[in-house]
């Protein structure tokens, strides 16, 4: 299998993975994102109901750790990244124009593993934590949110971004 096969796979892969797990696994997330937004929001002393809409839920916790413009950057890379497999599957014949959007697709999930990492670092510094010791919670942001829940906010670290 040459490289461009491989790249033309990546958004099929991604939605066969989606069919077998997806639901159990985005109401766990869900449920662990709400309940700690929902902490975070109380501590913050903001209205709680936006702990319940799946992406808006993070606006706060960007605002108190890192900047708004970010949440925003960070939302358009989510839904690209939810969106591009699907457009992908729809146009399934159109082999260049799958290739180019397989390759934006790895594009925006480079952006977001970039972005999930600075939040998280942003994100454990503003509560106090060593961000060598736990680094590998950035990895599983829905730990760096937990960590949080349980640390003291010291306010935003983000040193200028």
């Amino acid at each position: 299998m040459n490289i461009i096969h491989f790249l033309e796979k990546i958004p099929f892969l991604e939605l066969e993975l989606l069919e077998k797990i997806a639901l159990p696994y985005l109401i766990c997330l869900y449920l662990i994102d709400v309940f700690c937004t929902y902490r975070l929001y109380k501590r913050f002393n903001e209205p709680v109901w936006p702990s319940f809409i799946p992406f808006f839920n993070w606006k706060i916790l960007f605002e108190k750790c890192w900047n708004l413009r970010a949440f925003k950057e960070h939302l358009i890379i989510e839904i690209c990244g939810l969106a591009l497999p699907f457009i992908c599957e729809a146009l399934k014949g159109k082999e260049l124009i799958v290739l180019i959007l397989s390759i934006v697709d790895l594009i925006v999930a480079c952006l977001g593993l970039k972005h999930a990492y600075e939040i998280g670092v942003f994100t454990l510094k503003s509560f106090g934590y060593e961000t060598k010791k736990y680094l590998w919670s950035i990895f599983i942001f829905d730990l760096v949110l937990v960590l949080a829940v349980k640390g003291k906010y010291q306010g935003n670290l983000s040193h200028g971004h």
